[in-house]
Parts: structure tokens; sequence; C-alpha cells
């Protein structure tokens, strides 16, 4: 006998429902001891933290390291998705797009939404693949990047 499936009208109902985060300012301190922090213990990269040699590149100044993305959104609301709660859950892959560099003084608001809800059978019982997205906006409305993620929950 077949069971029954844990996507339920419920579940299909949370696909594409955005949540919104405060707008977060990025301050100069908070790039520079990141840059630090994924550096060490080699020195960072001067774009990040040498102002006088930043102001000499394309960019014209400081610049956040690209993978300074993960630290925002944090404070974003968090979607709640009405299935039980799994035996194990686990962070399946995330994947980074970047447009636009992220500067000091931005103020850059996350935008996350389920993009999808997926069931399999497998030896261990069933399997949920979550697939959402962030988009990071700046002040000026301008897409700065989009992370795509994987969530993985077994029951």
């Amino acid at each position: 006998m077949a069971q029954e499936s844990l996507i339920t009208d419920e579940v299909r109902a949370a696909i594409g429902v955005e949540t919104v985060s405060p707008p977060e300012l990025v301050e100069m301190k908070a790039i520079k001891d990141y840059a630090r922090a994924i550096n060490w213990p080699d020195p960072p990269n001067p774009l990040h933290v040498d102002e006088e040699y930043a102001k000499k590149t394309r960019f014209g100044g400081i610049i956040a390291p690209w993978c300074f993305y993960t630290t925002l959104g944090r404070s974003a609301p968090r979607q709640r998705v009405p299935l039980p709660p799994a035996r194990v859950g686990m962070n399946g892959g995330n994947d980074y797009e970047y447009f636009l560099p992220i500067r000091p003084g931005d103020m850059i608001t996350t935008t996350s939404k389920i993009v999808d809800i997926v069931e399999r059978e497998g030896r261990a019982g069933k399997l949920i693949i979550t697939t959402s997205e962030r988009t990071f906006t700046n002040q000026n409305g301008e897409v700065v990047g989009i992370a795509h993620g994987t969530g993985l929950s077994q029951y």
C-alpha cells in the first residue's frame, strides 16, 4: 500500500511566498573584519581592507568579498512549511550569483522564497527536497546577488 504524500495543498501553498528582511546597513568594519576572518592566517586582499589601495582600482573604493553575501538576510523572517518534523535535516548545497559589488554604506534588503518542494521515496524512507532563493537588493533597487539553496529532510 502506497503511503500518503507529505506534500499537501498547504505545503504547495508555501511555494513562491516571499518574505522580506529589514534593510541591513553594510558597515566598513564588517567588511574588513569579514575579509580578515576568511583569509586568516594569510593577509586579506587589500581591495577589502586598504582604502588607499582600493581607491586606485576599477571599483574606486573598498568592496566586500564575494562571499560576504553569506552574512546577509539572517534577520529575515523564516517561512514555515507545514511539514512534520524530519528525522534528519541537512544542507543540500548553495549556489551564489553575483551581479554588483557590495560597498560600505549599502543598505541591503533580502527577499526569500521557496522555489520548489519535491518528494522522493528512498530506501531509508521519504526525502523532501526544498529549493529556496534569496535575492539581495541594494538601496538603489539593484539586485546585487542571488543565493540558491537546497534543503534535504528525511522522514
